[in-house]
């Protein structure tokens, strides 16, 4: 829940003009640590990194200064594969919000005239998800 807030402020944050540039900038990799007792599955982790690449992939973008990376992509990619804490997760429906959302990254990735745009439309594929797991609880 609080992911999916987090991501619907990344909508609603980045509004700033589009870049021309054709620039396209990795995401750094940042290590997730999480001070929960229990472990984390796979999937909690690798979204959790995802969503702090996101943000990062935001602020490239507001700053003009590049898109989602093909490293990015193929994170998104890993999902399909990666473990979950609820392995009722991984429907087909979860399956399909998930190549949603690589096709929007793709899509983002290669159109430099409407970034900011693209990247809206990424976020919401993001929380589209999330509700639609979200309801099913």
């Amino acid at each position: 829940m609080i992911l999916g807030c987090f991501l619907a402020s990344l909508f609603f944050a980045c509004n700033s003009e589009t870049s021309n540039k054709n620039e396209e900038a990795s995401c750094e990799k940042k290590v997730v640590t999480d001070n929960t007792p229990n472990d984390d599955s796979e999937l909690a982790l690798l979204m959790r990194k995802l969503y702090l690449d996101a943000d990062s992939i935001k602020q490239l973008i507001v700053n003009k200064e590049g898109t989602i990376s093909d490293e990015f992509i193929t994170e998104l990619e890993t999902v399909h594969s990666a473990i979950p804490t609820d392995p009722d997760v991984k429907t087909p429906e979860f399956k399909a919000f998930n190549e949603l959302l690589i096709n929007q990254a793709k899509v983002l990735q290669e159109d430099s005239a409407n970034r900011v745009e693209g990247f809206n439309q990424f976020v919401n594929r993001c929380i589209d998800c999330h509700q639609s797991f979200a309801l099913d609880q």
